[in-house]
């Protein structure tokens, strides 16, 4: 048996091998210490070989486990047993199951499209494909090939692979690609170079689709991306094992359809994680989604990644959000029955690769069900237009056949008895009633040998031993006739068979299996019928998605009272009233703060802003980006108007981070980021960048962040700049808007407004903040003075500093000889007087006062 597991462990080396014995997945050796380790079995051993195992019913629970702590696992059952009973079972693996190839529910997120991406490093870009095996999707998409190759890193955190295939040698090769791709969090599976083959790609996925040529998908037999795309499609196979007829068709991407954005942008607009812990909270995923379905939501998501650039497409979107907005009913009889939709696309994905359950096919037929109630003739131009009314016709009738056979209350695999209802197959009816008609045939045979023997006790039993037989107690067994055999001898009973009471048995399993065979039968031509039409449940499938996508931006809009944006086709981008789409929604009503953005097609494209820290500066600049997203996925936007024109690329350079793993600290990766802005923004991008230049000397920072001012405005790309480097805005300002954030200075406290008004910020505040954080007040004057000592000539030029006029100077020095005075204004500020009682008022004033004399 080891000699069996060790020829089938060295073709899955890379796997966790569950090796079927009897009820038990068993695990040998290393995986046996691994596996024991992560889901804290019990390791034993046999012949000094460890050993470690799970039970055969639970192992889903186990398979989950492993798959979260980023294993894969090969599944060897036992496929034919040994002749006459004796030597070994024939073992084969019917399945690798990796976080990338499983269609099952029980390992899937709902909301999360599961993505296997390949990528294949060219000479002169980069060959890229990704599929998600339960729903069929294939994509083929070619970027540029980038020294850093920061190309690649925008790609994942747009597709958000849970698994990566490489071709092993670039991957060894190249320790800047290595890094990239280790950095994912997705797992990484290593392939040899002969898997990327281009002229293998091309005959693998013409044969997938039973063509001669991928010409009809817009792709060259000759294609360089078909290298990743043949060892895509190769390694589902391999680990899938399963029939992949879903997969009948591929999308070739055009990346100029998209707003290109970067993986640092993505993550400061936080689109689907938030930085704080990785969740989605506080993300504008999260904001916008109000979808009814686990389609729709993988869609939305989708949409998001990648935002359009043809307004055809977007304004063809943003017309079915408006008809929502006006049409509430209509919006409340939509979402009312997308409540009855089941994921669609993973369900006929099952039925196609033959891991299904009966269940299955009843959530096919409610999804149908509820398709008919949504559809009306409004929605024929969102249906895709290919689909005819004999195709309709032959949904209807496939969800009727189902109706009418499959048992809608039987949840668990295939079971006789309990998947084909009674009364829709004829001949099942009839085996099943000789099946049924058994233990009525028992009954007679045992009145008629009580009668014939004359043993009223005679008992008619079973096991699976020895079948059925006839027992009696030893006082009576002398009674039998000859025509009995004895078949087993007890302490207190014999038991006896007969060539009558054989013949019966025979007769019985016989139509237990016959009915079992026809039931099964039965069940195969239905799932056959289904399956057959994959492609038009795809279609459907797909319309319900993008119409809950719809409706959900809809639905968002009504909810937060959001506005429709035009596009012009002049580069501007000029917002009224604008709010940030996720803090809003985190705030009492009416209590953010709107602000509003000008950029015109000429003039002054580049704002810089200037204000105190904790005043929104960082706020502002994320909500026009995000209005931007939002605006080019066809979604109402968080404003009072807005009037866009494109933006191709959009850049967020804000916060501070740094990447220790390769190396690189903050300042370093700050820059990296504000020289891919100079490399490769236009005059349509939208950049925001916050706070460049402080990671390193105030001199230095200050120069950094001038130039690549100046370089942003040369470009004319629309730019939000976000600084404390105040003297920025006495330099030359031709073609820059001056903004800040206004700050109101009333009896000795300052209070951010939010609102943004033209003008230069007069201070950072930073000291006063601090003492708003709870730095204590000899910290604080310790700060003060250093601050005059060192920075005089900065103070006077900026006014940067004191709150509290020109009698700062006397009183810090008064200050510093009497300490405790300091002290007891910090108190009185702190007060809150409305908590107190008039006698207790007077006991702290008497407190204050005493405190100043022994002063």
């Amino acid at each position: 048996m080891m000699q069996q597991y060790h020829q089938i462990k060295r073709s899955y080396e890379d796997a966790i091998l569950f090796f079927r014995l009897g009820d038990f997945y068993e695990m040998f050796e290393e995986d046996a210490v691994t596996v024991s380790t992560l889901l804290n079995l019990t390791l034993t051993k046999r012949n000094d070989i460890p050993m470690a195992g799970v039970p055969y019913h639970a192992a889903k629970t186990y398979i989950k486990r492993l798959l979260d702590a980023g294993k894969k696992i090969a599944i060897c059952e036992q496929t034919a047993l040994p002749e006459g009973g004796k030597g070994l079972a024939k073992r084969e693996v019917v399945q690798v199951i990796t976080p990338a190839t499983v269609i099952e529910d029980d390992f899937l997120s709902s909301g999360e499209t599961s993505f296997v991406l390949a990528i294949d490093l060219l000479a002169e870009g980069v060959s890229v494909s990704y599929a998600d095996l339960s729903s069929g999707q294939f994509f083929l998409r070619s970027v540029s090939r980038d020294p850093r190759y920061g190309a690649i890193a925008s790609l994942i955190a747009e597709v958000q692979p849970t698994e990566i295939l490489v071709h092993e040698d670039h991957y060894f090769a190249d320790t800047e690609y290595q890094e990239v791709i280790d950095q994912s969090q997705a797992m990484v599976t290593k392939l040899p170079s002969w898997h990327f083959d281009q002229i293998d790609g091309a005959t693998r996925l013409a044969e997938q689709i039973e063509a001669t040529t991928l010409k009809g998908f817009g792709i060259d037999d000759s294609d360089p991306l078909l290298g990743s795309a043949g060892a895509l499609l190769r390694y589902l196979h391999e680990t899938a094992k399963a029939s992949l007829v879903h997969i009948d068709g591929y999308t070739l991407v055009d990346e100029g359809r998209y707003m290109k954005i970067d993986e640092a942008t993505r993550r400061n607009l936080e689109l689907f994680q938030n930085q704080w812990d990785g969740s989605a909270r506080y993300t504008l995923i999260k904001a916008l989604d109000t979808t009814r379905t686990s389609m729709g939501a993988r869609k939305l998501k989708r949409w998001l990644a990648s935002p359009l650039t043809d307004v055809k497409e977007i304004l063809e979107r943003q017309g079915w959000v408006s008809d929502f907005v006006t049409d509430k009913a209509e919006l409340h009889r939509v979402r009312t029955h997308l409540q009855s939709v089941l994921d669609l696309e993973r369900l006929s994905s099952r039925l196609s690769m033959a891991r299904h359950l009966p269940k299955d096919l009843v959530g096919i037929s409610a999804t149908i069900a509820a398709f008919f109630l949504i559809m009306e003739s409004r929605y024929t131009p969102l249906l895709n237009e290919s689909v005819e009314q004999e195709e309709l016709s032959r949904l209807l009738s496939l969800a009727q056949l189902i109706d009418s056979s499959i048992n809608d209350q039987w949840q668990g695999p295939f079971e006789e008895g309990k998947v084909i209802i009674g009364g829709f197959d004829a001949e099942l009816d009839e085996k099943r009633a000789l099946r049924d008609g058994g233990s009525k045939h028992l009954n007679t045979y045992l009145e008629k040998v009580r009668e014939e023997t004359g043993i009223p006790t005679i008992k008619l039993g079973s096991n699976r031993i020895h079948g059925h037989f006839l027992e009696v107690t030893k006082t009576h067994a002398d009674k039998m006739g000859t025509t009995f055999y004895r078949k087993q001898t007890l302490v207190n009973a014999e038991r006896f068979t007969s060539d009558e009471l054989i013949a019966l048995e025979q007769q019985i399993l016989s139509a237990v299996a016959q009915a079992e065979a026809r039931e099964r039968a039965v069940y195969e031509e239905i799932v056959a019928e289904v399956s057959a039409e994959h492609r038009l449940l795809s279609k459907i499938s797909s319309f319900l998605s993008d119409l809950d996508c719809l409706q959900a931006m809809g639905y968002t809009a009504i909810t937060h009272q959001w506005c429709q944006p035009t596009f012009t086709t002049e580069d501007q981008f000029l917002v009224e009233g604008g709010r940030h789409a996720v803090v809003e929604q985190h705030m009492p009503v009416g209590e953010f703060v709107p602000n509003s953005l000008s950029i015109h097609p000429s003039g002054e494209r580049f704002a810089l802003i200037t204000g105190p820290n904790m005043a929104g500066k960082s706020t502002y600049l994320r909500q026009n980006a995000l209005i931007a997203i939002l605006a080019q996925i066809g979604s109402w936007v968080p404003a009072t108007s807005a009037t866009l024109g494109i933006v191709d690329r959009l850049y967020c350079r804000v916060g501070s981070s740094d990447n220790l793993a390769r190396g690189e600290s903050t300042f370093l990766v700050e820059m990296q980021e504000a020289a891919h802005i100079l490399n490769t923004a236009t005059r349509a991008s939208l950049v925001i960048v916050d706070e460049l230049g402080r990671g390193t000397s105030t001199q230095d920072g200050m120069a950094i962040a001038y130039a690549v001012m100046q370089r942003l405005v040369a470009l004319e790309a629309k730019t939000l700049f976000a600084t404390h480097y105040h003297e920025l805005a006495h330099t030359d300002t031709t073609h820059i808007q001056l903004l800040t954030l206004q700050v109101l200075e009333q009896g000795g406290k300052i209070q951010f407004l939010r609102k943004v008004i033209d003008g230069i910020a007069t201070s950072s505040y930073g000291l006063n903040v601090a003492r708003m954080a709870g730095i204590k007040a000899p910290v604080i004057r310790d700060a003060r003075r250093f601050q005059k000592q060192h920075f005089a000539l900065y103070e006077a030029e900026s006014q940067q500093g004191d709150l509290f006029s020109a009698v700062a100077d006397e009183m810090d020095e008064y200050w510093q000889s009497n300490p405790i005075h300091e002290e007891v204004i910090e108190e009185l500020n702190t007060l809150t007087v409305d908590h107190l009682s008039p006698v207790e008022a007077l006991l702290k004033l008497q407190e204050l006062q005493r405190r100043l004399r022994d002063s």
